[in-house]
């Protein structure tokens, strides 16, 4: 796996790195057993996508979308919450045909551990593993994840990695606030698992 790992990182090139509904349900799957995160957060009726309308979520209780196209023009979808202590951002894993297929082979969890790589290396500071790779389901759809913090610091980011049927994205989950508490953070990655579960793609 490393030597393929080191060949795609070659390859790549990432561009930057009202009323209430009930929450959304996810059936259980034999392969994939009941996920820690459980996609119970409140959210609202308000369908919020990209600017091609390829990618689709519900908007939760609380956030809003916001753009920034100046500073962060590889951000397809961002959510933050309204006090600004944590963002949602979707990006796209850039990269070429032959690459995407390559990948798509070897299967999700090898480009999560690619992206995770990249994040290790182009870190300013040193990376801490909270969470290494795992495979799951949320909203039909297989997913992987892992979860990091830099340097010292308390909060703890989780990105989660998906195959659009066309491209690889990222979902990535960022507290802002530097005193955020390890139940802040985990209902944090809660939203973020329940707007997954709303996930709708026009590319698949």
């Amino acid at each position: 796996m490393k030597p393929l790992i080191l060949s795609i990182l070659a390859g790549l090139v990432f561009a930057a790195c009202g009323g209430s509904e009930p929450a959304v349900t996810v059936p259980e799957d034999a392969e994939f057993p009941r996920y820690r995160y459980a996609a119970t957060a409140g959210m609202t009726k308000d369908v919020v996508s990209t600017a091609d309308g390829t990618l689709r979520v519900l908007r939760p209780e609380g956030w809003q979308r916001t753009s920034d196209p100046k500073n962060a023009p590889s951000i397809l979808l961002w959510l933050v919450r309204e006090d600004y202590s944590a963002s949602i951002s979707f990006t796209q894993i850039k990269m070429d045909p032959a690459l995407y297929q390559t990948l798509k082979g070897e299967g999700i969890a090898a480009v999560a551990k690619v992206s995770l790589s990249l994040k290790e290396r182009n870190a300013e500071d040193s990376v801490t593993i909270v969470q290494p790779v795992e495979r799951f389901k949320v909203g039909g759809r297989i997913c992987a994840a892992y979860e990091y913090r830099i340097a010292a610091a308390e909060p703890v980011i989780r990105v989660v990695v998906f195959d659009t049927g066309s491209r690889f994205m990222e979902c990535a989950l960022y507290p802002a606030s530097v005193t955020v508490t390890p139940a802040e953070n985990r209902m944090l990655f809660e939203v973020q698992q329940t707007v997954l579960a709303s996930l709708l793609l026009e590319e698949e």
